[in-house]
Protein backbone atom coordinates (compact mmCIF):
# COMPACT_ATOMS: atom_id res chain seq x y z
CA UNK A 1 0.00 0.00 0.00
CA UNK A 2 1.57 3.53 -0.82
CA UNK A 3 2.45 5.61 1.92
CA UNK A 4 -0.11 8.87 2.69
CA UNK A 5 1.82 11.97 1.55
CA UNK A 6 2.08 14.29 4.69
CA UNK A 7 0.33 17.83 3.66
CA UNK A 8 2.60 20.92 2.92
CA UNK A 9 2.47 22.26 6.20
CA UNK A 10 3.76 19.00 8.05
CA UNK A 11 7.18 19.04 5.61
CA UNK A 12 7.21 23.06 6.11
CA UNK A 13 6.60 23.69 2.14
CA UNK A 14 4.40 26.67 1.38
CA UNK A 15 3.35 26.49 -1.83
CA UNK A 16 4.64 30.07 -3.12
CA UNK A 17 8.09 30.06 -1.46
CA UNK A 18 9.33 26.43 -1.13
CA UNK A 19 11.19 26.20 2.20
CA UNK A 20 12.06 29.67 2.26
CA UNK A 21 9.41 31.13 5.28
CA UNK A 22 6.30 32.54 4.18
CA UNK A 23 7.23 35.71 5.69
CA UNK A 24 10.74 37.66 6.12
CA UNK A 25 12.35 36.28 9.04
CA UNK A 26 12.72 37.97 12.32
CA UNK A 27 15.00 41.04 12.39
CA UNK A 28 15.17 41.13 15.86
CA UNK A 29 13.72 39.34 19.24
CA UNK A 30 11.82 41.96 21.04
CA UNK A 31 11.42 40.69 24.11
CA UNK A 32 14.20 42.41 26.48
CA UNK A 33 15.24 39.15 28.08
CA UNK A 34 16.91 38.52 25.03
CA UNK A 35 18.43 41.95 24.73
CA UNK A 36 22.18 40.68 25.61
CA UNK A 37 22.03 38.55 22.29
CA UNK A 38 20.65 41.38 20.25
CA UNK A 39 22.98 43.92 21.68
CA UNK A 40 26.11 41.45 20.53
CA UNK A 41 24.39 41.60 16.99
CA UNK A 42 24.47 45.07 17.46
CA UNK A 43 28.57 45.81 17.75
CA UNK A 44 29.27 42.19 16.20
CA UNK A 45 31.37 43.44 13.41
CA UNK A 46 33.38 45.77 14.94
CA UNK A 47 33.60 43.96 18.06
CA UNK A 48 35.01 40.99 16.13
CA UNK A 49 37.18 43.31 14.27
CA UNK A 50 38.23 45.19 17.23
CA UNK A 51 39.28 41.82 18.95
CA UNK A 52 36.84 42.12 21.73
CA UNK A 53 34.28 39.62 20.45
CA UNK A 54 35.29 36.98 22.92
CA UNK A 55 35.83 39.56 26.01
CA UNK A 56 32.45 40.36 25.56
CA UNK A 57 31.11 36.91 25.19
CA UNK A 58 32.62 36.18 29.00
CA UNK A 59 30.56 39.02 30.58
CA UNK A 60 27.23 38.15 28.43
CA UNK A 61 24.67 36.36 30.52
CA UNK A 62 23.51 32.79 30.12
CA UNK A 63 20.04 32.86 28.90
CA UNK A 64 17.51 30.43 29.03
CA UNK A 65 15.91 29.53 25.97
CA UNK A 66 12.71 28.12 26.40
CA UNK A 67 10.97 31.94 26.75
CA UNK A 68 11.65 31.60 23.23
CA UNK A 69 7.88 31.02 21.87
CA UNK A 70 7.10 30.81 18.06
CA UNK A 71 9.34 29.32 15.65
CA UNK A 72 10.43 32.71 14.15
CA UNK A 73 12.06 33.34 16.85
CA UNK A 74 14.04 30.13 17.47
CA UNK A 75 15.22 30.73 14.27
CA UNK A 76 16.41 34.28 14.79
CA UNK A 77 18.04 32.98 17.66
CA UNK A 78 19.90 30.03 16.27
CA UNK A 79 21.04 32.52 14.12
CA UNK A 80 22.19 35.16 16.33
CA UNK A 81 24.27 32.12 17.95
CA UNK A 82 25.49 30.87 14.82
CA UNK A 83 26.88 34.18 14.38
CA UNK A 84 28.74 34.32 17.80
CA UNK A 85 29.75 30.50 18.30
CA UNK A 86 31.39 30.54 14.75
CA UNK A 87 33.08 34.17 15.23
CA UNK A 88 34.21 32.99 19.04
CA UNK A 89 36.36 29.76 17.67
CA UNK A 90 37.68 31.16 14.56
CA UNK A 91 38.41 34.95 15.87
CA UNK A 92 39.75 37.34 13.85
CA UNK A 93 44.03 37.21 13.98
CA UNK A 94 43.63 35.04 16.99
CA UNK A 95 44.49 30.79 17.45
CA UNK A 96 41.10 28.85 17.32
CA UNK A 97 39.46 28.21 20.79
CA UNK A 98 38.55 25.45 21.16
CA UNK A 99 36.09 25.47 23.85
CA UNK A 100 32.68 27.12 23.39
CA UNK A 101 31.66 28.77 26.47
CA UNK A 102 28.16 27.62 28.13
CA UNK A 103 26.64 30.60 27.47
CA UNK A 104 26.73 30.40 23.94
CA UNK A 105 26.67 26.36 23.82
CA UNK A 106 23.93 25.52 26.12
CA UNK A 107 20.88 27.48 24.45
CA UNK A 108 22.52 26.93 20.80
CA UNK A 109 22.01 23.11 21.54
CA UNK A 110 18.82 23.48 23.16
CA UNK A 111 17.55 25.27 20.15
CA UNK A 112 18.93 23.52 17.23
CA UNK A 113 17.64 20.40 19.07
CA UNK A 114 14.27 22.21 18.73
CA UNK A 115 14.52 23.11 14.89
CA UNK A 116 16.15 19.79 14.32
CA UNK A 117 19.51 20.93 13.63
CA UNK A 118 22.98 20.37 14.77
CA UNK A 119 24.84 23.11 17.08
CA UNK A 120 26.70 24.71 13.24
CA UNK A 121 26.25 26.90 11.49
CA UNK A 122 24.24 25.27 8.21
CA UNK A 123 22.42 26.64 5.37
CA UNK A 124 19.33 27.30 6.99
CA UNK A 125 20.94 29.36 9.41
CA UNK A 126 22.36 32.28 6.44
CA UNK A 127 20.59 31.26 3.62
CA UNK A 128 16.71 30.56 4.30
CA UNK A 129 16.39 32.58 7.82
CA UNK A 130 18.84 35.76 7.09
CA UNK A 131 17.33 37.44 4.58
CA UNK A 132 14.88 40.53 4.88
CA UNK A 133 13.12 42.96 1.89
CA UNK A 134 14.44 45.92 0.94
CA UNK A 135 10.63 46.43 -0.37
CA UNK A 136 8.23 44.68 1.78
CA UNK A 137 5.75 43.94 -0.54
CA UNK A 138 8.23 43.12 -3.57
CA UNK A 139 9.31 39.89 -4.64
CA UNK A 140 12.20 37.55 -3.08
CA UNK A 141 14.40 38.30 -5.82
CA UNK A 142 18.26 39.50 -6.22
CA UNK A 143 16.74 42.93 -6.87
CA UNK A 144 15.06 43.18 -3.40
CA UNK A 145 17.38 41.84 -0.90
CA UNK A 146 19.72 42.26 1.28
CA UNK A 147 21.21 39.91 4.35
CA UNK A 148 20.64 40.62 8.16
CA UNK A 149 23.86 39.42 9.28
CA UNK A 150 27.59 38.37 8.27
CA UNK A 151 30.84 36.99 9.66
CA UNK A 152 32.75 39.59 7.00
CA UNK A 153 31.05 42.35 6.69
CA UNK A 154 31.83 42.58 3.06
CA UNK A 155 29.23 43.01 0.51
CA UNK A 156 31.15 39.79 -1.11
CA UNK A 157 29.55 37.47 1.90
CA UNK A 158 25.71 39.34 1.43
CA UNK A 159 25.96 38.33 -2.39
CA UNK A 160 27.16 34.95 -1.54
CA UNK A 161 24.05 34.19 0.99
CA UNK A 162 21.73 36.02 -1.04
CA UNK A 163 22.50 34.45 -4.49
CA UNK A 164 21.40 31.07 -2.60
CA UNK A 165 18.41 32.85 -1.01
CA UNK A 166 17.03 33.80 -4.42
CA UNK A 167 18.19 29.99 -5.54
CA UNK A 168 15.67 28.81 -2.67
CA UNK A 169 12.93 31.04 -4.17
CA UNK A 170 13.19 30.98 -7.79
CA UNK A 171 12.54 27.08 -7.47
CA UNK A 172 10.20 27.86 -4.60
CA UNK A 173 7.13 26.32 -6.35
CA UNK A 174 8.71 23.36 -6.80
CA UNK A 175 8.07 21.20 -3.97
CA UNK A 176 4.67 21.83 -4.11
CA UNK A 177 4.61 20.48 -7.55
CA UNK A 178 6.55 17.23 -6.33
CA UNK A 179 3.84 16.76 -3.98
CA UNK A 180 0.93 17.47 -6.39
CA UNK A 181 2.89 15.11 -9.36
CA UNK A 182 2.80 12.16 -6.76
CA UNK A 183 -0.92 12.37 -5.88
CA UNK A 184 -1.64 12.93 -9.51
CA UNK A 185 0.33 9.90 -10.11
CA UNK A 186 -1.59 7.99 -7.69
CA UNK A 187 -4.98 9.13 -9.55
CA UNK A 188 -3.82 8.68 -12.97
CA UNK A 189 -3.72 11.95 -13.83
CA UNK A 190 -1.46 12.44 -16.66
CA UNK A 191 -2.86 15.97 -17.57
CA UNK A 192 -1.52 16.87 -14.14
CA UNK A 193 1.51 15.06 -14.00
CA UNK A 194 2.01 17.07 -17.18
CA UNK A 195 1.43 20.43 -15.86
CA UNK A 196 3.30 19.93 -12.89
CA UNK A 197 6.71 18.68 -14.56
CA UNK A 198 6.44 21.64 -16.48
CA UNK A 199 6.45 24.46 -13.70
CA UNK A 200 8.98 22.30 -11.89
CA UNK A 201 11.22 22.74 -15.23
CA UNK A 202 10.26 25.86 -15.73
CA UNK A 203 11.55 26.61 -12.15
CA UNK A 204 14.84 24.85 -12.26
CA UNK A 205 15.59 26.76 -15.34
CA UNK A 206 15.32 30.03 -13.18
CA UNK A 207 17.31 28.28 -10.27
CA UNK A 208 20.18 27.84 -12.89
CA UNK A 209 19.71 31.25 -14.23
CA UNK A 210 20.09 32.80 -10.84
CA UNK A 211 23.04 30.71 -10.33
CA UNK A 212 24.81 31.94 -12.91
CA UNK A 213 24.84 35.60 -10.95
CA UNK A 214 27.34 34.55 -8.34
CA UNK A 215 30.22 35.72 -10.40
CA UNK A 216 28.68 39.07 -10.28
CA UNK A 217 29.19 40.32 -6.78
CA UNK A 218 31.31 37.97 -5.11
CA UNK A 219 34.87 38.09 -5.36
CA UNK A 220 36.81 34.31 -5.59
CA UNK A 221 39.62 35.92 -3.80
CA UNK A 222 37.43 37.33 -0.69
CA UNK A 223 34.97 34.25 -0.94
CA UNK A 224 37.90 31.66 -0.11
CA UNK A 225 40.18 34.02 2.31
CA UNK A 226 37.89 35.83 4.24
CA UNK A 227 34.38 34.27 4.37
CA UNK A 228 34.43 30.87 4.02
CA UNK A 229 36.91 29.87 6.99
CA UNK A 230 34.12 31.20 9.37
CA UNK A 231 31.55 28.68 7.55
CA UNK A 232 34.41 25.97 9.11
CA UNK A 233 32.55 23.63 10.96
CA UNK A 234 34.91 21.65 13.52
CA UNK A 235 35.36 18.05 11.92
CA UNK A 236 38.40 17.15 10.33
CA UNK A 237 40.34 19.82 11.74
CA UNK A 238 42.95 18.72 13.59
CA UNK A 239 45.16 20.85 11.37
CA UNK A 240 43.77 24.09 12.82
CA UNK A 241 43.65 22.82 16.55
CA UNK A 242 40.77 20.89 16.96
CA UNK A 243 41.45 17.47 16.89
CA UNK A 244 38.42 15.82 18.52
CA UNK A 245 36.45 19.14 17.50
CA UNK A 246 35.29 21.79 19.93
CA UNK A 247 34.05 21.77 23.86
CA UNK A 248 30.44 22.68 24.31
CA UNK A 249 30.61 23.41 28.00
CA UNK A 250 28.05 22.37 30.37
CA UNK A 251 26.63 20.08 27.38
CA UNK A 252 26.63 16.41 27.85
CA UNK A 253 23.78 14.92 25.66
CA UNK A 254 23.87 11.67 28.42
CA UNK A 255 24.45 13.38 31.38
CA UNK A 256 21.29 13.89 32.72
CA UNK A 257 21.19 15.08 36.65
CA UNK A 258 17.06 14.28 36.54
CA UNK A 259 16.92 11.14 35.03
CA UNK A 260 18.42 7.79 36.51
CA UNK A 261 21.24 8.06 33.87
CA UNK A 262 23.34 10.01 36.32
CA UNK A 263 24.06 7.30 38.27
CA UNK A 264 25.31 5.20 34.84
CA UNK A 265 28.14 7.99 34.49
CA UNK A 266 28.16 9.39 38.16
CA UNK A 267 31.51 7.56 38.33
CA UNK A 268 33.70 8.67 35.53
CA UNK A 269 36.35 11.16 36.28
CA UNK A 270 36.73 14.76 35.18
CA UNK A 271 38.65 13.54 31.91
CA UNK A 272 35.94 11.54 30.92
CA UNK A 273 33.09 13.90 31.40
CA UNK A 274 35.54 16.51 29.18
CA UNK A 275 35.71 13.96 26.04
CA UNK A 276 32.02 14.11 26.32
CA UNK A 277 31.45 17.51 25.53
CA UNK A 278 33.36 17.53 22.84
CA UNK A 279 31.77 17.71 19.43
CA UNK A 280 32.87 17.53 15.94
CA UNK A 281 29.97 18.93 12.80
CA UNK A 282 30.80 19.53 9.76
CA UNK A 283 30.58 23.35 8.48
CA UNK A 284 27.98 25.17 6.23
CA UNK A 285 27.83 23.58 2.64
CA UNK A 286 25.97 23.41 -0.54
CA UNK A 287 24.63 19.87 -0.17
CA UNK A 288 22.58 20.97 2.80
CA UNK A 289 20.27 22.87 0.86
CA UNK A 290 16.68 21.43 1.22
CA UNK A 291 15.77 22.15 -2.07
CA UNK A 292 18.40 20.38 -3.98
CA UNK A 293 18.13 17.28 -2.00
CA UNK A 294 14.35 17.64 -2.41
CA UNK A 295 14.88 17.10 -6.47
CA UNK A 296 17.40 13.96 -5.99
CA UNK A 297 14.86 12.24 -3.97
CA UNK A 298 12.13 13.57 -5.83
CA UNK A 299 13.83 12.43 -9.53
CA UNK A 300 15.03 9.18 -7.36
CA UNK A 301 18.97 10.25 -8.08
CA UNK A 302 20.81 7.53 -6.75
CA UNK A 303 24.39 8.78 -5.16
CA UNK A 304 26.93 6.39 -4.60
CA UNK A 305 30.52 6.24 -2.30
CA UNK A 306 33.04 8.53 -4.03
CA UNK A 307 34.54 6.41 -6.91
CA UNK A 308 31.92 3.09 -7.32
CA UNK A 309 29.01 3.34 -9.94
CA UNK A 310 25.82 1.60 -9.70
CA UNK A 311 26.37 -1.61 -11.87
CA UNK A 312 29.78 -2.44 -8.94
CA UNK A 313 30.24 -2.66 -5.61
CA UNK A 314 34.00 -1.85 -6.84
CA UNK A 315 36.17 1.34 -7.32
CA UNK A 316 35.97 2.34 -10.83
CA UNK A 317 38.25 4.42 -10.31
CA UNK A 318 41.37 4.70 -7.02
CA UNK A 319 39.72 6.19 -4.13
CA UNK A 320 41.09 6.34 -0.61
CA UNK A 321 39.42 3.81 1.44
CA UNK A 322 39.41 6.79 4.66
CA UNK A 323 37.87 9.65 2.34
CA UNK A 324 35.34 11.33 4.65
CA UNK A 325 32.69 10.81 2.01
CA UNK A 326 32.77 7.14 2.66
CA UNK A 327 33.69 6.96 6.22
CA UNK A 328 32.31 9.79 8.30
CA UNK A 329 33.15 9.94 11.88
CA UNK A 330 30.95 10.48 15.17
CA UNK A 331 29.79 13.62 15.67
CA UNK A 332 30.75 12.41 19.36
CA UNK A 333 34.23 11.53 20.10
CA UNK A 334 33.64 9.44 23.26
CA UNK A 335 31.22 7.54 21.11
CA UNK A 336 34.26 6.04 18.69
CA UNK A 337 36.48 4.87 21.99
CA UNK A 338 34.27 1.32 22.33
CA UNK A 339 30.51 0.08 21.50
CA UNK A 340 29.46 1.23 25.36
CA UNK A 341 30.04 4.69 25.08
CA UNK A 342 32.42 4.48 28.19
CA UNK A 343 36.16 5.90 27.94
CA UNK A 344 38.63 4.61 29.76
CA UNK A 345 42.27 6.88 30.37
CA UNK A 346 45.42 5.02 29.33
CA UNK A 347 46.40 5.99 33.00
CA UNK A 348 43.39 3.95 35.20
CA UNK A 349 45.27 0.90 34.60
CA UNK A 350 42.49 -1.04 33.41
CA UNK A 351 43.76 -4.40 32.16
CA UNK A 352 41.57 -5.52 29.83
CA UNK A 353 42.32 -4.52 26.03
CA UNK A 354 40.07 -1.46 24.62
CA UNK A 355 37.95 -2.13 21.76
CA UNK A 356 40.20 -0.76 18.43
CA UNK A 357 38.75 3.02 17.67
CA UNK A 358 36.64 2.89 14.88
CA UNK A 359 34.25 5.33 13.09
CA UNK A 360 30.56 4.59 13.29
CA UNK A 361 28.97 6.78 10.95
CA UNK A 362 29.27 4.67 7.48
CA UNK A 363 26.48 6.37 5.78
CA UNK A 364 27.68 8.49 2.75
CA UNK A 365 27.98 12.14 2.90
CA UNK A 366 24.76 13.40 1.63
CA UNK A 367 22.74 11.06 3.84
CA UNK A 368 24.92 13.00 6.57
CA UNK A 369 23.82 16.28 5.62
CA UNK A 370 20.27 15.35 6.23
CA UNK A 371 21.18 16.45 9.98
CA UNK A 372 21.96 19.80 9.00
CA UNK A 373 18.76 20.31 7.07
CA UNK A 374 15.37 21.66 9.46
CA UNK A 375 13.49 18.20 10.36
CA UNK A 376 10.98 18.82 8.63
CA UNK A 377 12.19 19.18 5.35
CA UNK A 378 12.68 15.51 5.26
CA UNK A 379 10.72 14.31 2.65
CA UNK A 380 10.31 10.31 2.57
CA UNK A 381 11.94 8.41 -0.03
CA UNK A 382 8.14 7.53 -0.82
CA UNK A 383 8.05 10.76 -2.85
CA UNK A 384 9.50 9.70 -5.58
CA UNK A 385 8.08 10.21 -9.29
CA UNK A 386 10.80 7.77 -10.80
CA UNK A 387 9.15 4.48 -10.50
CA UNK A 388 6.08 5.94 -12.64
CA UNK A 389 8.87 6.98 -15.23
CA UNK A 390 10.42 3.58 -15.19
CA UNK A 391 6.86 1.85 -15.46
CA UNK A 392 6.27 3.97 -18.77
CA UNK A 393 9.49 3.19 -20.15
CA UNK A 394 8.66 -0.58 -19.35
CA UNK A 395 5.53 -0.35 -21.14
CA UNK A 396 7.23 1.34 -24.15
CA UNK A 397 10.17 -1.92 -24.22
CA UNK A 398 7.01 -4.24 -23.90
CA UNK A 399 4.83 -3.24 -26.72
CA UNK A 400 5.94 0.39 -28.03
CA UNK A 401 2.98 1.66 -27.35
CA UNK A 402 3.00 4.71 -25.06
CA UNK A 403 0.75 7.86 -26.14
CA UNK A 404 2.32 10.99 -26.74
CA UNK A 405 1.15 12.34 -23.31
CA UNK A 406 3.01 9.68 -21.63
CA UNK A 407 6.51 10.46 -24.03
CA UNK A 408 5.60 13.87 -23.47
CA UNK A 409 5.95 13.09 -19.59
CA UNK A 410 9.37 11.17 -20.23
CA UNK A 411 10.61 14.57 -22.10
CA UNK A 412 9.47 16.41 -18.87
CA UNK A 413 11.15 14.54 -16.47
CA UNK A 414 14.25 14.41 -18.56
CA UNK A 415 14.71 17.92 -19.17
CA UNK A 416 14.51 18.25 -15.14
CA UNK A 417 17.09 16.06 -14.60
CA UNK A 418 19.04 17.85 -17.04
CA UNK A 419 18.58 21.03 -15.69
CA UNK A 420 19.37 19.34 -12.41
CA UNK A 421 22.84 18.17 -14.44
CA UNK A 422 23.46 22.00 -15.77
CA UNK A 423 23.00 23.04 -12.25
CA UNK A 424 25.49 20.60 -10.74
CA UNK A 425 27.77 21.65 -13.81
CA UNK A 426 27.71 24.89 -13.00
CA UNK A 427 28.18 24.46 -9.43
CA UNK A 428 31.80 22.35 -10.53
CA UNK A 429 32.66 25.29 -11.97
CA UNK A 430 31.56 27.66 -9.38
CA UNK A 431 33.89 25.41 -6.97
CA UNK A 432 37.11 25.11 -8.97
CA UNK A 433 37.16 28.88 -9.80
CA UNK A 434 36.30 30.09 -5.70
CA UNK A 435 37.77 27.00 -3.79
CA UNK A 436 40.58 25.10 -6.20
CA UNK A 437 41.80 27.69 -8.09
CA UNK A 438 41.75 29.69 -4.73
CA UNK A 439 43.49 26.34 -2.75
CA UNK A 440 46.29 26.41 -5.18
CA UNK A 441 47.85 30.15 -5.52
CA UNK A 442 47.42 30.75 -2.15
CA UNK A 443 46.98 33.98 0.05
CA UNK A 444 48.04 37.34 -1.23
CA UNK A 445 49.37 37.51 2.58
CA UNK A 446 51.38 35.01 4.14
CA UNK A 447 48.37 34.27 7.18
CA UNK A 448 45.35 35.02 4.81
CA UNK A 449 44.00 37.65 7.27
CA UNK A 450 43.94 34.78 10.14
CA UNK A 451 46.08 33.64 13.23
CA UNK A 452 49.77 32.67 11.99
CA UNK A 453 51.67 30.65 14.06
CA UNK A 454 54.55 32.82 15.71
CA UNK A 455 58.12 32.12 15.17
CA UNK A 456 60.10 31.25 18.24
CA UNK A 457 63.79 32.48 19.00
CA UNK A 458 64.71 29.23 20.78
CA UNK A 459 62.59 25.98 19.58
CA UNK A 460 64.15 24.07 22.67
CA UNK A 461 62.42 26.46 25.12
CA UNK A 462 58.94 25.45 26.71
CA UNK A 463 56.26 26.31 24.62
CA UNK A 464 54.10 29.18 26.08
CA UNK A 465 50.84 26.86 25.39
CA UNK A 466 49.99 28.62 21.61
CA UNK A 467 52.17 26.67 19.20
CA UNK A 468 50.70 23.53 17.93
CA UNK A 469 52.41 20.40 18.58
CA UNK A 470 53.59 18.29 15.17
CA UNK A 471 53.14 14.55 15.79
CA UNK A 472 55.47 12.52 13.94
CA UNK A 473 54.19 10.14 11.08
CA UNK A 474 55.69 7.51 12.74
CA UNK A 475 53.67 8.36 16.17
CA UNK A 476 51.74 5.40 17.93
CA UNK A 477 48.51 5.08 18.56
CA UNK A 478 48.57 3.08 21.24
CA UNK A 479 51.52 3.77 23.33
CA UNK A 480 52.08 7.42 25.55
CA UNK A 481 55.74 6.70 25.08
CA UNK A 482 55.53 7.27 21.64
CA UNK A 483 54.00 10.51 21.88
CA UNK A 484 56.09 13.39 20.95
CA UNK A 485 57.29 16.12 24.15
CA UNK A 486 55.45 19.07 24.03
CA UNK A 487 57.39 21.70 21.94
CA UNK A 488 56.97 23.71 18.96
CA UNK A 489 57.81 24.14 15.37
CA UNK A 490 61.47 25.68 15.14
CA UNK A 491 60.22 27.31 11.35
CA UNK A 492 57.58 28.07 9.31
CA UNK A 493 54.79 31.32 9.15
CA UNK A 494 51.50 29.40 8.69
CA UNK A 495 47.97 29.46 8.90
CA UNK A 496 46.82 27.91 11.05
CA UNK A 497 42.61 28.07 11.11
CA UNK A 498 41.70 26.91 8.10
CA UNK A 499 43.80 23.56 6.31
CA UNK A 500 43.41 24.40 2.79
CA UNK A 501 43.55 20.63 1.54
CA UNK A 502 44.61 17.38 2.89
CA UNK A 503 41.81 16.11 5.05
CA UNK A 504 43.51 14.82 8.05
CA UNK A 505 47.65 15.49 8.35
CA UNK A 506 49.60 15.67 11.08
CA UNK A 507 47.40 17.08 13.87
CA UNK A 508 48.23 20.34 15.57
CA UNK A 509 47.62 20.18 18.95
CA UNK A 510 48.19 23.04 21.08
CA UNK A 511 50.50 22.27 24.08
CA UNK A 512 48.26 22.80 27.54
CA UNK A 513 45.07 22.45 25.84
CA UNK A 514 42.46 19.73 27.09
CA UNK A 515 42.98 17.95 23.81
CA UNK A 516 46.79 17.60 24.83
CA UNK A 517 46.30 16.16 27.81
CA UNK A 518 43.25 13.68 26.43
CA UNK A 519 45.59 12.85 23.34
CA UNK A 520 47.79 11.20 26.20
CA UNK A 521 44.65 10.11 28.59
CA UNK A 522 43.67 8.35 25.42
CA UNK A 523 45.69 7.31 23.18
CA UNK A 524 43.07 4.99 21.20
CA UNK A 525 41.56 8.21 19.91
CA UNK A 526 43.67 7.54 16.88
CA UNK A 527 45.37 11.30 16.60
CA UNK A 528 48.79 10.63 15.64
CA UNK A 529 46.92 9.49 12.36
CA UNK A 530 49.02 10.48 9.44
CA UNK A 531 48.08 11.25 5.71
CA UNK A 532 50.87 13.09 3.48
CA UNK A 533 50.35 17.36 3.19
CA UNK A 534 50.62 17.19 0.00
CA UNK A 535 47.91 15.67 -0.98
CA UNK A 536 46.00 17.28 -3.94
CA UNK A 537 42.37 17.12 -2.16
CA UNK A 538 40.91 19.95 -1.20
CA UNK A 539 37.54 20.61 1.04
CA UNK A 540 34.80 22.36 0.39
CA UNK A 541 32.84 24.30 2.56
CA UNK A 542 31.68 21.08 4.47
CA UNK A 543 35.03 19.94 5.41
CA UNK A 544 35.21 17.42 2.25
CA UNK A 545 37.26 15.96 -0.80
CA UNK A 546 34.85 18.09 -2.49
CA UNK A 547 35.47 17.93 -6.58
CA UNK A 548 35.60 14.00 -7.21
CA UNK A 549 32.16 14.04 -5.20
CA UNK A 550 30.86 16.91 -7.29
CA UNK A 551 31.43 15.48 -10.50
CA UNK A 552 30.18 12.20 -9.61
CA UNK A 553 26.98 13.32 -8.19
CA UNK A 554 26.59 15.02 -11.67
CA UNK A 555 26.92 11.87 -13.52
CA UNK A 556 24.83 10.26 -11.37
CA UNK A 557 22.26 12.76 -12.02
CA UNK A 558 22.73 12.47 -16.02
CA UNK A 559 22.35 8.67 -15.53
CA UNK A 560 18.90 9.27 -14.11
CA UNK A 561 17.72 10.19 -17.70
CA UNK A 562 15.08 7.74 -19.35
CA UNK A 563 16.04 7.64 -23.20
CA UNK A 564 13.60 5.68 -25.10
CA UNK A 565 15.73 3.28 -27.46
CA UNK A 566 13.69 1.58 -30.30
CA UNK A 567 15.73 -1.08 -31.89
CA UNK A 568 13.91 -1.05 -35.43
CA UNK A 569 14.44 2.94 -35.36
CA UNK A 570 17.86 3.34 -34.81
CA UNK A 571 16.95 7.50 -34.95
CA UNK A 572 15.58 7.24 -31.81
CA UNK A 573 18.65 6.87 -30.28
CA UNK A 574 19.59 9.80 -28.03
CA UNK A 575 21.93 12.69 -28.80
CA UNK A 576 22.75 13.96 -25.29
CA UNK A 577 25.16 15.87 -26.62
CA UNK A 578 23.15 17.68 -29.18
CA UNK A 579 20.00 17.76 -26.46
CA UNK A 580 22.63 19.47 -24.11
CA UNK A 581 23.79 22.02 -26.87
CA UNK A 582 20.46 22.97 -27.41
CA UNK A 583 19.46 23.47 -23.70
CA UNK A 584 22.63 24.74 -22.41
CA UNK A 585 22.63 28.21 -21.59
CA UNK A 586 24.66 31.57 -23.90
CA UNK A 587 27.86 31.33 -22.23
CA UNK A 588 28.35 35.05 -20.33
CA UNK A 589 31.17 36.83 -19.28
CA UNK A 590 30.88 34.74 -16.42
CA UNK A 591 32.04 31.57 -18.03
CA UNK A 592 34.74 33.15 -19.47
CA UNK A 593 36.07 34.71 -15.90
CA UNK A 594 35.80 30.75 -15.28
CA UNK A 595 38.05 29.99 -18.13
CA UNK A 596 40.99 32.50 -16.73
Amino acid sequence: MAIPMRSLEEYDIHPKTGFLPPEPPLRRLMDPYYEPWETMMDNFNGLLLAGKLRENIHKMPLLDHSKLVAVEEYRRAFLILCMLSHSYVWGKHEVASETLPSNLAVPWTAIADHLGLCPVVCHASVILWNYRLLDPQGPIDLSNLTTLATYSGSLDESWFYLVTTAIESAGGECPSHILSCIEHIRENNLDGVLQDLTIIRDGMEQVNHVLHRMFEKCDPYVFYWKIRPYLAGWENMAEAGLPLGVIYEGVDSIWHAETEEYGDISHLTEEQRLLRQYRRYAGGSAAQSSLIACFDVAFGVEHHPVGEKKSSNMPSSPVDPADRYRHLPSTRPADELDENGLATPASSGATTPRTPFKRTNRNSFLRAMRKYMPEPHHLEHAANIRPFMLQLEAKFYNDNALTDQEKDILDKYNACLHQLKLFRDKHVQIVSLYIVNQARKGPNIAHGGFAMEKPKEDSSKKTNGTAPIPISPSSSTNSLADTPPMTSPSTGRHNILYPQTALETNPGIHANSPSSKLTQLFPQLGLAKYVDPKTKVVRGTGGTNVMPFLKQSRDETADMKIALKSPQDPSNLPNDSAAADENEPKKSWSDVLWRR
